[in-house]
């Protein structure tokens, strides 16, 4: 035993001797022969991954924390850091310094150590790193392998531990403190057209698995999608459940707060990675002239205009929307006629939705979610009512959120159906809700019905004038001998000018308003012909 002693003690003092009295240069080289000689008899490969690389973060080192951190919590380790901030969604495990765990891929054990330790100097910082130590016959499998799955991983956990948050421009850069958001809404909560949801849904996960086929094709992986429909029909709702769907923040821009295009490229650049960028009501954030409307835009716009539609196209698909990867471009409008069709093209807006007002789909889903029912006897109240009134889902939620008794609740949102449908000019409610404006002899003038007889007593008139309305077309109206009448409405100058880019839905609107005046002229008209009738069969009397 004491010669045991007597020899490590004779080390120790080789050792300090040849510390205290040989050049540094000379230990050094003395060193490395010596891990040279002893590493002939080693089997094991390491490899040192620093958390600081040149001044970068080095992307293994943090790869190797979250894929390392998500396997703690399942094995057995004396020490784990725990830590949960606010912009991650779940708890975060870490190693202690000068702790290892073994790690098994495809069978392989895999030695990971974490070390921590103080840079000497004035400036004293944190340096750490991890030690990976595996059989020296797996190099090769390390190295094309192992490290690519981890940093594959790693962005996954990444992506799935994130919070949303949104990103305001501001002073022609985002705000360094974006808001995070709450927004509940997902589409399972969404009260959208069922097949449309399936079709957005679908959509939207076949580009996110589609990154390798976008390089494979040579396109950019992008994708843009133009929401356009009346106000009030859950535009941003659906953003809000696109970006919890996909985990994506969302960068918000006002066109109006950017001042030229250069700064609306340098946004375009700085906007992150499999990431929302929402241009809301892109028709009138700032005025862009239409090329295909036939009208000039005003001098005083054109000198206001900071954004062109030349830059904004740019933005869109040009060279510099390549910078990046996974980015996702949502444009917002109300009427989507007033868009130059160069923005509503394919490569720009690959997906139209329209979101148009409340549907009975839409209604089951609201019903659903709200009074927790799929169904009720009065629904087919709801049928009928729906398809006649505009009215938006945000509207009826409101109204089934009035009380939680569904019967309550379904019996008052049809009332205020009914009421929203006599103030729009229709009385084609129930029977409860016709009247008859006026009987004179056998005249009976209904407003529900517009093709009612214009006169009694076999009587014919033409060009009688009508005291109401004045429509914007020709009414000829024709009297048979047996007192029916046959209207023909003459509209062709209705759809003039709105054969190109133009929104069916708005066409179909005034095509509505129009059909209301003939309406009202039409009884007005049938009004006095009857009253007119009644004197001539007086006066007929008397003679």
């Amino acid at each position: 035993m004491n010669s045991v002693w007597a020899l490590l003690a004779s080390i120790a003092l080789i050792r300090t001797t040849l510390y205290n009295f040989l050049p540094e240069k000379l230990r050094l080289y003395i060193s490395a022969r010596f891990e040279e000689w002893t590493r002939r008899f080693n089997t094991d490969e390491t490899m040192v991954f620093k958390d600081y690389q040149s001044s970068k973060m080095n992307q293994l080192f943090q790869a190797a924390n979250l894929y390392l951190g998500e396997s703690l919590p399942t094995i057995s380790i004396p020490r784990v850091t725990v830590e949960k901030t606010e912009n991650v969604r779940n708890l975060t495990f870490s190693m202690e310094k000068n702790t290892e765990m073994i790690d098994v891929y495809e069978n392989i054990p895999m030695k990971w150590k974490y070390f921590s330790d103080y840079s000497q100097g004035m400036s004293k910082h944190e340096i750490r790193w991890y030690e990976l130590s595996f059989h020296k016959e797996y190099k090769s499998l390390v190295t094309n392998c192992y490290l690519p799955y981890i940093l594959e991983r790693a962005n996954k956990i990444k992506e799935r531990n994130r919070v949303v948050q949104l990103h305001t421009a501001a002073h022609d850069f985002w705000t360094p403190k974006p808001v995070i958001i709450q927004h509940p809404m997902t589409f399972e909560t969404l009260a959208m057209d069922g097949n449309l949801k399936k079709e957005l849904v679908e959509d939207l996960d076949r580009f996110m698995n589609s990154k390798e086929y976008y390089r494979q094709i040579g396109k950019v992986w992008k994708r843009g999608y133009l929401l356009y429909g009346p106000p009030g029909t859950g535009k941003s709702s659906l953003i809000a459940a696109m970006a919890n769907h996909l985990n994506f923040d969302i960068y918000n821009l006002n066109l109006s707060a950017v001042s030229s295009d250069f700064v609306l490229q340098n946004l375009l650049l700085s906007t992150a990675n499999r990431s929302i960028l929402v241009i809301e009501d892109i028709d009138c954030s700032i005025k862009l002239q239409n090329r295909e409307s036939g009208i000039e835009q005003p001098m005083k716009y054109q000198q206001q205009n900071k954004v062109t539609l030349s830059g904004l196209l740019n933005f869109f698909d040009g060279i510099l929307s390549c910078c990046g990867e996974g980015k996702i471009l949502v444009a917002t409008t109300n009427y989507k006629d007033q868009i130059d069709p160069a923005l509503l093209r394919a490569g720009r807006m690959d997906m139209h939705i329209y979101l148009t007002y409340c549907t009975f789909s839409a209604f089951k889903q609201l019903a659903l979610r709200y009074l927790e029912i799929s169904d009720h006897s009065l629904f087919h109240h709801i049928e009928k009512l729906l398809p006649k009134v505009k009215v938006s889902p945000a509207e009826v939620a409101g109204e089934l959120m009035k009380t939680k008794d569904p019967k309550a609740s379904i019996e008052g949102l049809i009332k205020h159906l009914e009421e929203k449908l006599i103030a729009e000019g229709n009385s084609e409610v129930s029977p409860k809700h016709h009247s008859s404006l006026s009987q004179t002899s056998n005249c009976q003038v209904h407003e529900s019905s517009i093709s009612l007889p214009l006169a009694c007593n076999g009587a014919s008139m033409d060009n009688v004038k009508s005291p109401g309305p004045k429509p914007d077309v020709s009414v000829k109206s024709k009297l048979t001998a047996d007192g029916e009448g046959d209207n023909n409405f003459e509209k062709t100058d209705l759809v003039q000018d709105r054969s190109s880019g133009h929104n069916i839905l708005q066409v179909i609107e005034d095509m509505e308003k129009e059909l209301l005046s003939y309406k009202e002229a039409i009884i007005a008209l049938q009004k006095k012909s009857c009253g007119t009738l009644n004197k001539l069969a007086e006066i007929k009397a008397t003679i």
